[in-house]
């Protein structure tokens, strides 16, 4: 059967399941599944449970076997009888990052509106679990005589600690190739590595240096920042600055409010920028690309580190920073003969001695290692080229700053279900919200149906090779 007839077949059986797809998938955004380890019902709370039931339920009412990994993970497989013993996994999350403020519309309420559907976990990364579970069901249907066995893998803590693969890697045999569906169409082959850091001032503060505060998240470049300053005896004063928020992968979109809270201060001669506090929180956030810091370095693959002080606070007389980096794949040298991938240390050094010199102790919070896989390999080969024939695109494989399961796990690529150039529900022109991880976030029902069609297309394609 040619490519044409099979795109037909597949198209057709999507637009006759099309309500089936969409109430698997409001059934699973009305839980709201925030991971919640320290809730007292293991391991990831009650909401978790209940969305792995849930997606396990129907799994099983479609006819496919599955199983519970202690409500770590959830599994659901297809083709068992393969005439292959290997496997290929396809990985999900079910929970999802907080609802936050802002939103216009209830955040565990699924809502269609103009073509969208809107909710908490929608986009991510709840339509990937019920798009790959309906991408089984077509082709369990249509084209049952694969030649791997395939299953569905759907975690319960990505979001969280990412606890849920480690306690599945640790235990149980990984499938021979993992595509992890979070991610943007075609193929992510690489991820940088992502350090958080905590620096704690060791030497005694000026008596003038009251307070300090800026920044809410390890991840995110703060719009607001403010000090406190006891200018004489009698006079107090509380200065602030205002930036632009920024995820640390991408700092150009943002302005520290910390650096410019600093700048201000120097120029109006209220602090002399010679002291060690001032000096070292000023190199850590001047920029986003570690220059001011001498931490700068990039790489041929993954491009340059990205990185900066994204919290900061007086507490118990000492002040603390946060900062975030995410550094290169091959720790600032494409190292193609042998891929020896960086593990941070030259960073952490660099640092460390950054920090002990301006009188600051660190502390590693987090040390999440890179991941790469060959980009000339079958599988990225394969799938970048059957998304571009499906589409009509020219899009290539790619490595990025963010963190996916394929990092955890061995063989591993990041493949979909985000089209190119998404759509986003806006309310009006210039709406910041939409995206993942946002208010409103949202997903156009059109490109999530073809994002479905296109994942029965490349597995049918995938299977054909030897992986």
């Amino acid at each position: 059967m040619d490519e044409s007839k099979i795109s037909i077949k597949i198209s057709g059986w999507i637009d006759v399941h099309k309500e089936e797809i969409l109430s698997d998938l409001k059934k699973a955004v009305e839980i709201p599944s925030v991971s919640e380890p320290d809730s007292g019902a293991e391991p990831y709370g009650h909401a978790c449970r209940e969305v792995l039931d849930c997606m396990l339920d129907a799994a099983e009412g479609y006819g496919f076997e599955t199983k519970n990994y202690h409500y770590h993970v959830g599994g659901v497989f297809f083709n068992r009888l393969a005439a292959s013993s290997r496997r290929i996994g396809i990985w999900s999350h079910l929970d999802v990052v907080p609802a936050g403020d802002n939103w216009s519309f209830p955040p565990f309420t699924l809502t269609e509106k103009d073509g969208f559907l809107i909710g908490r976990g929608v986009q991510d990364n709840k339509c990937a679990a019920v798009g790959v579970l309906h991408a089984f069901r077509c082709i369990n249907e249509l084209f049952p005589k694969l030649h791997y066995e395939y299953a569905l893998y759907m975690g319960c803590s990505e979001e969280n600690t990412m606890d849920d693969v480690k306690f599945f890697a640790g235990r149980y045999e990984q499938p021979d190739l993992s595509l992890v569906a979070d991610c943007g169409f075609p193929v992510c082959y690489g991820e940088k590595g992502i350090i958080d850091v905590c620096f704690t001032s060791e030497r005694a503060l000026p008596d003038y240096l009251l307070e300090f505060s800026a920044g809410t998240a390890s991840n995110t470049i703060p719009d607001a920042a403010s000090i406190t300053l006891r200018l004489n005896e009698n006079n107090i004063s509380t200065i602030t600055a205002q930036g632009v928020s920024a995820h640390v992968i991408a700092p150009e979109r943002g302005k520290n409010a910390i650096s410019l809270l600093l700048e201000s201060l120097k120029a109006d001669g209220m602090v002399s920028g010679d002291e060690d506090w001032f000096d070292f929180l000023m190199k850590i956030s001047a920029d986003g690309y570690g220059k001011a810091a001498g931490i700068a370095c990039s790489d041929e693959v993954s491009g340059a580190l990205t990185g900066t002080a994204t919290r900061a606070e007086i507490l118990n007389g000492a002040l603390n920073i946060c900062a975030n980096y995410r550094y290169p794949i091959f720790d600032g040298i494409a190292v193609k003969e042998d891929n020896t991938l960086s593990d941070g240390s030259r960073l952490l050094d660099s640092l460390e001695a950054l920090a002990g010199a301006h009188g600051f102790s660190m502390k590693v919070v987090k040390n999440s290692k890179p991941s790469y896989y060959e980009p000339d390999s079958t599988a990225v080969t394969t799938l970048t080229d059957a998304f571009n024939r499906i589409t009509g695109l020219e899009t290539r494989a790619y490595t990025m700053s963010g963190g996916s399961y394929a990092r955890q796990l061995k063989n591993a690529v990041a493949f979909g279900m985000s089209m190119p150039g998404k759509s986003i529900y806006k309310e009006y022109e210039g709406d910041p919200r939409g995206d993942y991880h946002q208010a409103n976030e949202s997903l156009n029902i059109m490109e999530y149906l073809k994002a479905i069609e296109i994942y029965i297309q490349c597995i049918l394609e995938l299977d054909k090779q030897e992986i």
